[in-house]
């Protein structure tokens, strides 16, 4: 219960809780195993609906497969960004987690949610940070 109340925290840009807990919770959230997860997380729900297609699903998880599709590109390009940058902020990460996990909000599962798969991808990649690019002399050198 503690993780959900600093998530929700981190994510509205508060922090009522003592700084060892928030900073636990910061260096779990944007650690290079929890990019990973959520990466692998995003690009399972794509590669669920690539598998299912348009037959009819009994799956106790509904996902909604219109928002995945016209999302696909968005949710790849995410699970990409996640994979290879080293530093990210911790309420991108919560907010990357949530459209994974949160049915009752996402638009990746909710029909009705108010914001389309590409509008949430926009919020998570702002909150997430400045990508990190190499610089030129970098990509010469490398």
């Amino acid at each position: 219960m503690t993780r959900v109340k600093l998530d929700r925290q981190i994510a509205a840009g508060r922090s009522c809780e003592p700084p060892a807990a928030l900073e636990l919770r910061v260096r779990q959230l944007t650690s290079p195993r929890v990019q990973q997860r959520t990466a692998k997380n995003l690009r399972g729900v794509v590669e669920y609906v690539d598998r299912i297609g348009y037959r009819r699903d009994f799956s106790a998880v509904v996902i909604n497969r219109a928002a995945v599709r016209a999302g696909r590109e968005g949710i790849l390009g995410l699970a990409e960004r996640l994979e290879r940058t080293a530093h990210v902020n911790a309420r991108g990460m919560v907010l990357a987690r949530e459209l994974v996990t949160d049915g009752a909000t996402s638009p990746l599962f909710d029909r009705a949610s108010e914001r389309s798969v590409a509008q949430a991808i926009w919020k998570i990649s702002d909150a997430l940070g400045p990508e990190e690019h190499p610089s030129r002399f970098d990509a010469i050198a490398g």
